[in-house]
């Protein structure tokens, strides 16, 4: 059994060994793009619009949750997929009411970041950090499924994924 888990952890690691540098890959594109976007598009000229106003509110709150999110998982928050010894299920404080909001804070962050950069090219490619989010969040769940069994089931039937009572 214990060799079987090890292999289904393997596996998990190789699959983020893809994801976890794209992930890193279209945060930062998207950043040098809102960054070119801002300096040659827009001739550096930052103006104060409806477009920079939805990106704070974006920012503030993801940074918030995502700030929330490592402060409840404290030393088991890690950014690759792993588990630690003595690792344990968190199901409390903002994991009280979904599964993934170190996810939800980033998409959020970073979405708002573009944004705070007058950036609405850089907002589209940042998208891809959603899709990204969207296909590691199954490989985690497999693994945390292996991990704590139907403590884990339980807990997926009463949060959802990463917005609180819709998704």
């Amino acid at each position: 059994m214990k060799r079987k888990l090890e292999r289904e952890l393997h596996t998990t690691e190789k699959a983020d060994k893809f994801i976890f540098p794209a992930i890193n890959v279209v945060t930062y594109g998207a950043l040098a793009i809102s960054i070119w976007d801002l300096v040659v598009l827009q001739h550096g000229q930052y103006s104060i619009g409806w477009v920079t106003i939805i990106g704070i509110v974006l920012f503030v709150s993801g940074l918030i949750i995502y700030l929330a999110a490592r402060l409840t998982l404290g030393r088991l928050f890690s950014k690759r997929l792993n588990l630690i010894e003595g690792h344990k299920l968190v199901t409390y404080g903002i994991y009280k009411y979904v599964r993934h909001p170190s996810y939800t804070g980033s998409i959020l962050f970073w979405l708002g970041f573009t944004l705070l950069l007058n950036s609405v090219l850089g907002f589209f490619v940042m998208l891809l950090l959603v899709l990204l989010i969207l296909i590691r969040i199954p490989f985690e769940e497999r693994m945390l499924i292996r991990a704590f069994c139907q403590q884990y089931i339980e807990y997926m039937k009463r949060t959802k994924k990463l917005i609180p009572f819709l998704y």
